[in-house]
């Protein structure tokens, strides 16, 4: 790989860059920079280039089916095209990646205008980890003009939930950080038309929620106090592999995020760093995508109703 697309891969494998739809946008980016560099004889050595740069770039991020969504769309686009010129296959590379971007851009912008309306005024709304869509929906909620309080765990052991606070406080919502663990005294305390706002890494064919480790707990404890928890997500999460029995890979992280050099007599402690954790269908609300709000039963049918999926296409 080039040095510009080997470093957005330690980036996003060190989640230096984060967010799924980050993650996705910057590979496709890189791939069509990898694209433009390569030298290939034909169309065929092209697109097996492309594949083989996919699948590396992939493994970045082994728990990110918006990732591998992007990579697919990428490959199914060039080999779409008929061109056997490897130079004009390069330059239709690099349209794609573009297209893909704005198409990202007005994805979110639709998922906000329907996520702000499952948002009250006067709401107190908990949120865990960080998303740009969740931000996204928060801001047009203040746009509309509703006053809400928002409620951010930190999100350890990367404290993304950190970020959402800052962005939100700047824009001037009213804004309380907690620790992760003070999430179930909080939704104690929050009304049934209050509601919880979180992202989502994958989607299940069943509906379950792939999110940041933690989100489950807080599902749990929102469904035991009548809290409505809403994923906010393109459907690009959704994992059309788990339809034909392949698991969802759980991220494992390295032990130094949460135990590091510093800290002394840990050194026979083994360390269990789960980058993700699974929500059952049954406690999630609905997921709100660019195509509406869906309940976690009829998504995976109205994916499959929108856009379509070859089994071939799946890799």
């Amino acid at each position: 790989m080039i040095p510009a697309v080997e470093k957005a891969f330690r980036q996003v494998k060190a989640l230096k860059i984060q967010g799924a739809e980050a993650v996705a946008r910057e590979m496709v980016r890189a791939l069509a920079e990898e694209m433009k560099a390569v030298e290939a004889g034909s169309r065929e050595d092209f697109l097996r280039r492309m594949k083989k740069t996919a699948v590396v770039l992939t493994s970045a991020r082994p728990t990110e089916p918006a990732l591998r969504h992007a990579m697919r769309f990428m490959l199914f686009q060039a080999r779409k095209n008929p061109s056997q010129d490897a130079g004009e296959l390069k330059k239709a590379v690099a349209r794609e990646a573009k297209a893909f971007e704005k198409t990202a851009l007005e994805n979110k912008a639709k998922i906000a205008l329907f996520g702000s309306r499952l948002v009250p005024h006067g709401a107190s709304v908990l949120v865990h980890c960080h998303s740009s869509t969740i931000v996204r929906v928060l801001k047009k909620a203040a746009d509309d003009g509703k006053r809400i309080r928002v409620y951010c765990t930190e999100t350890r052991p990367r404290y993304q939930g950190r970020v959402t606070a800052r962005e939100l406080g700047d824009y001037g919502i009213k804004t309380t950080l907690v620790v992760d663990s003070a999430a179930n005294y909080v939704l104690s305390r929050m009304k049934d038309t209050d509601v919880v706002l979180v992202g989502a890494d994958a989607i299940t064919a069943t509906g379950d929620l792939v999110n940041k480790v933690g989100t489950s707990l807080i599902a749990a404890a929102a469904n035991e106090h009548g809290i409505p928890l809403y994923s906010c997500t393109a459907t690009h999460k959704y994992d059309p592999l788990t339809l034909y029995g392949v698991p969802e890979l759980i991220e494992m992280r390295p032990r130094e995020e949460i135990i590091d050099r510093g800290m002394r007599g840990f050194g026979k402690v083994d360390v269990l760093n789960p980058a993700f954790d699974v929500t059952p269908a049954r406690h999630v609300a609905a997921y709100v995508t660019e195509i509406g709000v869906l309940p976690p039963q009829a998504l995976a049918t109205a994916v499959w109703k929108e856009y379509g999926l070859d089994k071939e296409e799946l890799f």
